[in-house]
């Protein structure tokens, strides 16, 4: 347990707000987060750390929101109506594109968290690229899977189209999936991947998946973003924020049941059996590298951009790669 405690420590830059726990006592500093969605295993952190009270100890009063969707959080937060957002590069980088000022502030899924998923067949196992080539994939109709597939696709050496993208109402995409009407869909680690097996499982059926990751896409996934004005004018209550939430994430990999326990407390609403699994998954996403990874490597932040410009139309002269990440904050 002390080496798991070792390997899961929250990195020293991450934690950097002493001097704002030390300031006089005073009123709390509003600080209205965005979960992007509805509360799940992905934003376990900060819901762990205002159940626990460290906000509250940090001189921080926090409000927790859902959300709808990576764009539409992306415009509330640059809008002035959220201090933070759990929002992905893809929006930043479009965001920032048409005027905005967004930055992501923190690390959340330090590698890219979606994969292809499939319905498991026998004698018909999906291990790579190639066993998925000439397949149908649906996705949502703004789903960024309609960029992002053809993009990987071809960094992969396959022809763009190589797979069929069906663009279809979100909420039929894993029923159309389970039914066979498509043969792949997207699913997200600490996200719908849990929801998606859990239904499987109950039609006596299994998914597996391919993950973009293991095939050449190393790029950034969703994080804390804050815009270029709260980062200038609040940066001692973004740091606090940013160690409070880290530190429930620290909590929920050592401890997932009671993690789990208190995500359900907070959100009765939750499945306990999908919750626990999506805050299982978070581990391979904040710690990749064996510790939570709070600041951003200038590498991946490159690597994120290029992706960003081959599978969005991204203008590489109006957006560079360092407008869209900032370590400012763990300085």
């Amino acid at each position: 347990m002390q080496n798991r405690r070792r390997a899961l420590r929250i990195t020293a830059a991450a934690i950097a707000m002493a001097a704002f726990m030390a300031r006089p006592a005073g009123a709390a500093e509003e600080i209205s987060f965005n979960m992007a969605w509805l509360p799940q295993g992905s934003v376990a952190g900060p819901i762990i750390a205002k159940a626990k009270g460290w906000f509250d100890e940090a001189g921080l009063d926090v409000t927790l929101s859902r959300g709808y969707g990576g764009s539409r959080t992306a415009n509330e937060v640059d809008q002035g109506m959220f201090t933070v957002g759990y929002v992905d590069p893809i929006n930043v980088a479009l965001n920032r594109q048409n005027g905005g000022s967004l930055r992501m502030i923190g690390v959340v899924n330090g590698v890219w968290p979606a994969g292809v998923c499939y319905v498991k067949k026998e004698g018909a196992e999906r291990r790579g690229i190639d066993d998925i080539i000439g397949l149908k994939m649906g996705g949502g109709a703004a789903s960024p899977v309609h960029n992002i597939l053809p993009a990987w696709l071809e960094m992969n050496g396959r022809a763009r189209d190589g797979i069929s993208l069906l663009r279809l109402d979100p909420a039929v995409v894993d029923a159309s999936l389970l039914e066979g009407r498509i043969d792949l869909a997207e699913c997200w680690r600490a996200s719908n991947r849990a929801v998606l097996q859990k239904i499987a499982r109950s039609s006596g059926k299994e998914v597996g998946w391919i993950e973009y990751s293991d095939h050449g896409l190393n790029a950034y996934g969703s994080g804390f973003v804050a815009t270029e004005a709260s980062i200038a004018g609040k940066p001692d209550a973004l740091r606090a924020f940013l160690e409070a939430s880290y530190r429930g994430y620290a909590f929920a990999m050592e401890e997932p049941e009671a993690a789990r326990d208190i995500l359900v407390g907070a959100y009765p609403s939750l499945d306990p059996e999908i919750t626990l699994q999506q805050i299982r998954e978070l581990a391979s996403l904040l710690a990749p590298s064996g510790e939570i990874e709070a600041t951003f490597d200038a590498g991946r932040i490159e690597a994120t951009h290029a992706l960003m410009v081959k599978a969005f139309d991204l203008k590489p002269d109006a957006v560079q790669p360092d407008q869209l990440f900032t370590n400012a904050l763990a300085d």
